[in-house]
């Protein structure tokens, strides 16, 4: 390499040092452009003030339609099912009084008029005495003898009022077989079995010209002019609604309307759903068309809360707080939240006045500036 050659490479690093050490002085002596500062981001909420008032509680929940009364029909005595005014048929429908059951009862009707037979038998041997050695008392006993048929009841025992004649009456066995024949009249009602209610069988065992037996069980039946609505109702909700409450109920997928009224409350708590059973009667008048399984929404009146207001649900968070708005900032506020609706609630617990956010509110907290629409 010439030495021309290593003067020019020199002077070039030269230069380069120069030029780098020229714009490192100047890049000092340049001022920082200012720096902006952030401004906070503020909302727009929407806000109310808070306002207390009476508010009425409603309990909205569903139940089952059953019946007032489920009964068992069964045979007190022994005989053969006959024909009665109602057909034993699943699916009947009976007014009260008719005439569900008949069993057949001649001969019990032939043992009792000669039980009564024998009884006139004894009582015409035992009116001469009578007579004789009690005479005050021969004309009640003349008329009751007069009044007996055999065929019929029996008339009403006359007064004794004489102990001597109690001695004579028992001696010939008259009291004892007196209300033994009373007792087989009661036994002779029991062949034929009335609806005590209007109703319907919901089952049948057993039909016409089957034989029934003591205890034999003929069918089942539900009452069907009164019926109740079973509704569980959330344990916690259970003390906002009472006894003799007017009931609104509708039937899904329907516009029947029907009103009830609370007729009773279960004093226990069902273990696996934690809800207390409210039982709500309902007339089923004509045209209702209301039966037994159908389901029905209920909507119970209860007590009246004297202090509360209604906040959207959505605007609550945790169950119980909410976002109120102090000095133009967001602060979170601990309600006291008395009942929950499916859209709102009813609560208390903040002194009225106070400015209470109604919204839902999104990446919000504790001190965000705020401007209330």
């Amino acid at each position: 390499m010439n030495k021309r050659l290593l003067i020019t490479i020199g002077l070039i690093v030269a230069l380069l040092a120069m030029a780098f050490a020229l714009n490192k002085y100047f890049s000092s002596q340049e001022e920082a452009p200012p720096q902006s500062e952030k401004k906070a981001e503020k909302y727009f909420v929407k806000a109310v003030p808070v306002k207390y008032s009476p508010q009425q509680v409603s309990v909205i929940a569903s139940g089952r339609v059953i019946s007032r009364r489920s009964v068992d029909l069964i045979s007190q005595v022994q005989g053969r099912i006959m024909g009665g005014g109602v057909t034993l048929r699943k699916g009947i429908s009976f007014k009260e009084g008719d005439t569900l059951v008949k069993i057949f009862k001649k001969d019990m009707e032939y043992s009792l008029r000669s039980m009564k037979s024998n009884y006139l038998n004894i009582l015409a041997s035992s009116l001469p005495d009578i007579k004789i050695d009690y005479p005050d008392a021969f004309q009640r006993w003349q008329q009751f003898f007069n009044g007996i048929d055999i065929k019929k009841p029996f008339p009403p025992l006359p007064s004794i009022g004489n102990n001597q004649l109690k001695v004579f009456l028992s001696s010939r066995n008259l009291l004892g077989n007196y209300y033994s024949i009373l007792s087989q009249e009661e036994v002779l009602k029991k062949y034929t079995i009335r609806a005590p209610f209007d109703g319907t069988f919901t089952e049948v065992l057993l039909e016409k010209g089957a034989v029934a037996n003591p205890g034999s069980r003929i069918a089942k039946m539900i009452r069907t002019d009164v019926l109740e609505v079973e509704v569980p109702v959330p344990a916690s909700e259970a003390s906002f609604v009472g006894v003799g409450d007017h009931v609104a109920l509708t039937s899904k997928g329907t516009d029947l309307r029907y009103t009830g009224t609370v007729s009773r409350k279960a004093a226990f708590v069902d273990q696996g759903t934690q809800s207390q059973s409210v039982f709500v009667s309902i007339k089923n008048e004509k045209g209702t068309r209301l039966y037994q399984g159908q389901y029905l929404v209920a909507t119970m009146k209860g007590r009246i809360i004297d202090r509360a207001m209604v906040l959207p649900r959505n605007a609550v968070f945790d169950g119980r707080n909410a976002y109120v708005v102090k000095n133009g900032k967001l602060h979170e506020a601990s309600l006291v939240v008395h009942k929950l609706y499916d859209k709102t609630l009813l609560f208390s617990g903040l002194d009225e006045g106070t400015m209470i956010v109604t919204e839902p509110l999104i990446n919000a907290k504790e001190g965000t500036p705020v401007e209330i629409l």
